[in-house]
């Protein structure tokens, strides 16, 4: 039966046999804390279908969010097979299910399975993918630019058209101000691309929305592909 997680539903039987008794399914709220930079990671989390953010804290309190993670990857999995340390913070975007899994169990069936590691690899580098695209976004591509493209991949992993996404977040995601978003996010809804209340954005017209974006988003899923569908490659 599959489990609606990329990475697990990926595994080879044996790999999965050895993993499900420790697996537990678990339901994640809106902007819970799961793990904090400089603890010692516990748990690996596999979204089924809610989001999680990881971002990144400043000594004054500033935040930007790295990256996202749904149920093509997992969050814990890189730790499974070297330090356990966290080094960011991780918080549920979008409230949901997730695959909870011991992080030494992982790390046990790692070191008996070479095919299982390189599952663990290719998902890893998945994410780094998007880290590494959105620090040039962040530098080089407008807040509208980049709010669209967050916009485009969460409506991805939710596979639906209503996104349940704060301000509180979404400045985050952005690194802007709460009143900047107000009025990027007012300006994409007089456009028909979105419709805006709070907590709640509608996509409304996404092939504007893809228009709208930056070459990010297209590198981003494309890089996704590659790395977890090599076979697929041309």
């Amino acid at each position: 039966m599959a489990l609606r997680n990329h990475f697990l539903d990926s595994l080879e039987p044996r790999d999965i046999a050895g993993l499900r008794p420790h697996l537990s399914e678990v339901a994640l709220q809106r902007n819970e804390l799961l793990d904090e930079a400089g603890q010692t990671i516990v748990d690996v989390y596999l979204p089924i279908d809610c989001i999680l953010s990881i971002v990144t804290v400043m000594r004054d309190g500033a935040q930007v969010e790295s990256r996202t993670i749904g149920r093509e990857s997992g969050y814990g999995l890189l730790h499974a097979l070297g330090s356990p340390i966290s080094y960011e913070r991780m918080i549920v975007q979008v409230s949901g299910q997730a695959w909870r899994l011991p992080l030494e169990r992982l790390r046990a069936a790692a070191e008996d399975s070479a095919q299982l590691t390189r599952c663990i690899v290719h998902h890893a580098q998945a994410t780094i993918i998007q880290s590494a695209q959105s620090t040039a976004c962040n530098s080089l591509h407008s807040a509208e630019q980049r709010l669209a493209r967050w916009l485009l991949l969460t409506q991805d992993r939710l596979n639906s058209d209503l996104l349940p996404l704060t301000q509180e977040h979404l400045s985050i995601m952005l690194g802007v101000q709460r009143t900047t978003v107000t009025a990027i996010a007012s300006e994409l809804q007089a456009r028909g691309l979105i419709s805006y209340v709070r907590g709640k954005i509608t996509v409304e017209d996404r092939r504007a929305l893809e228009r709208t974006s930056c070459e990010c988003y297209e590198a981003i899923q494309r890089g996704t592909e590659a790395m977890l569908h090599p076979h697929r490659r041309r």
